[in-house]
């Protein structure tokens, strides 16, 4: 009895010990390959504007053919990486992800003055820059890898070209601060 009682409690710790592992990994693996994906061979700090969505093509997780998607790898190793989004009616939007697929920043045009976004996005623990501009939002990531996307309302497809020309004016690059 006594051994069997061993036998069901090391079943018991081994089942815990692999779910815990596989909840932790699970994320982590996604965002890596999500990153691996729009990163290309290592690329990071550098914004890349994806197609627009078909059934065929897919560079983001779940689109919506009525958006334009841009994404930049985020290595905040290199510094903190400074992301200027100029944006677009009808609608934009910013979205900070953790290594870890956390979202944990979020900032769309309704919520900013001006014509664009402007964001420094610091490492964990790292300080805000001396001379940075006060009207540049600072946000502190909880990881040194992640991803920014931004989102983009398309009205019609006539109305692509010049999203396009907005987006080729997006920025993601290291603050030489």
């Amino acid at each position: 009895m006594k051994r069997f009682a061993l036998m069901a409690a090391s079943a018991i710790l081994l089942a815990a010990a692999t779910h815990l592992l596989v909840v932790w990994a699970t994320p982590r693996i996604a965002m890596n390959a999500a990153m691996t994906k729009i990163g290309g061979n290592g690329e990071s700090n550098i914004i890349k504007n994806a197609p627009p969505a078909t059934s065929k093509a897919r560079t983001i997780v779940r689109p919506s053919p009525d958006l334009a998607y841009s994404a930049c790898v985020l290595d905040l190793s290199q510094g903190p990486v400074r992301l200027r989004i100029p944006v677009t009616a009808p609608y934009t939007s910013l979205s900070l992800y953790s290594s870890a697929t956390d979202n944990y920043f979020v900032l769309d045009d309704r919520n900013t003055a001006g014509t664009g976004m402007d964001v420094l996005v610091l490492g964990p623990g790292a300080e805000r820059p001396a001379g940075i501009s006060p009207e540049v939002t600072v946000v502190e990531a909880p990881a040194a890898r992640g991803m920014a996307i931004v989102r983009r309302v398309i009205e019609s497809k006539a109305a692509l070209p010049a999203v396009d020309a907005v987006r080729a004016r997006s920025v993601c690059d290291v603050y030489p601060g």
